[in-house]
């Protein structure tokens, strides 16, 4: 299990305005380590091995990987995923079913503390 210190604020209650109408949350996440996120989207189409570059590199290749496929309406997403060690860098990373399949998976690459 992962543990990060931190706590959520919110930006608007840091001073002390009273105005008649109250402004809506802002909430900001205050920490002492940095947080990468990206939400990647592959499609398959009829394969079982797929490489999804990232829009920006990784500050290092220690990061975490949860992905899940959506419902596409048929029992195509009843496959098992994993991810390819030897085709993941800080540049992209390999996602393989256990079949070929067709649909979509939703992929999500979390570093922290860069």
């Amino acid at each position: 299990m992962a543990r990060l210190k931190a706590k959520s604020i919110d930006r608007n209650r840091l001073t002390k305005k009273y105005p008649f109408v109250r402004a809506p949350k802002k909430m900001t996440f205050m920490g002492d380590n940095d947080i990468v996120i990206e939400l990647l989207t592959a499609t398959f189409t009829n394969e079982s091995a797929k490489t999804i570059v990232f829009s920006e590199p990784m500050p290092s290749s220690d990061f975490r990987v949860a992905f899940s496929p959506r419902d596409t309406g048929s029992d195509s997403a009843n496959v098992n995923l994993y991810i390819d060690d030897t085709g993941t860098d800080a540049t992209r990373v390999t996602v393989l079913a256990s079949a070929i399949f067709t649909g979509i998976v939703d992929i999500i690459i979390i570093k922290i503390g860069a």
